[in-house]
């Protein structure tokens, strides 16, 4: 499926300053804290409060907010299911009026209240209903993170959407697999239930447990052989095997790919050509 930067936003339901793609050559780069080696933290604010941590989760949806920051906001609160690794939770949902990163600014953003301490230190998540509104650049290299268009190279690969996920194609010993893109990662994680059956037995070399808003999985760390994305070979990677349930995730999503698997420099997600590309 084709996606344009206005159809994909708006199909994601997200309003947005008008005007922002004539500004967006003065949009300054936002320096951002790596944390865990993968996760991006830039400083923002939401309507009164400044100086909150943003977390950059293009696996995210929808934006998140901890409690206690949409209690200060006294947020008229909803309630919602929320889904994590197949696994189900119910979370509040409120509009947050105003969005701030650096000079960027997002209006009426629908986004949901739960408990962010998984993530220690983050006070929101912002997810692909705001990311993919307008183009983006990490440099993992000199911690900045860009938004606006994005200059075209190589290896770039096309992006899909499934709704409500942006994804990739991922090749594992020459076959073709449909993976997440998750800025919020840094693994290769396999859907067990959607792909036992097109993969060779995997080697098992040790457990990893993760935190997520919905709880705690269990994933089996296994080295997959041939691994192919676009025209790059990477040759052999560690990646993961999840046996959640998968209630909730479109039936042709294989995994979630951590972008930091991929891209140790450098990670663009170019809305305009449709394309994610990565220095690896």
């Amino acid at each position: 499926m084709r996606f344009t930067r206005i159809g994909f936003g708006g199909l994601l339901g997200i309003a947005l300053v008008g005007g922002l793609a004539a500004r967006a050559a003065e949009i300054a780069p936002l320096k951002f804290q790596l944390v865990r080696s993968h996760l991006v933290i830039v400083h923002g604010g939401i309507g009164r409060l400044e100086g909150l941590n943003f977390l950059i989760d293009t696996g995210a949806m929808p934006t998140m907010v901890d409690r206690k920051v949409a209690k200060k906001l006294a947020l008229d609160a909803r309630e919602m299911e929320f889904i994590a690794f197949g696994q189900k939770t119910r979370v509040a949902t409120a509009v947050l009026p105003e969005i701030r990163l650096g000079t960027l600014k997002f209006q009426s953003v629908t986004a949901g209240i739960g408990d962010l301490s998984f993530v220690s230190g983050v006070d929101v998540i912002i997810g692909l209903d705001v990311l993919s509104r307008i183009s983006f650049s990490i440099d993992y290299n000199q911690h900045l993170l860009t938004f606006g268009p994005v200059s075209p190279h190589d290896p770039a690969i096309p992006l899909e959407l499934v709704s409500p996920f942006l994804t990739v194609q991922v090749n594992i010993l020459h076959q073709p697999f449909r993976f997440m893109v998750d800025t919020g990662s840094g693994r290769l994680v396999l859907f067990d239930h959607r792909v036992h059956n097109r993969l060779p037995p995997l080697s098992i070399h040790g457990e990893l447990l993760i935190n997520h808003l919905a709880g705690t999985s269990k994933l089996s760390r296994v080295l997959l052989p041939a691994v192919e994305v676009g025209a790059t070979a990477l040759g052999h990677v560690e990646g993961f095997i999840s046996d959640a349930s998968l209630t909730g995730y479109p039936p042709s999503i294989d995994g979630v790919l951590g972008v930091r698997a991929l891209a140790s420099k450098r990670a663009d997600f170019d809305f305009e050509r449709n394309q994610f590309a990565f220095i690896h």
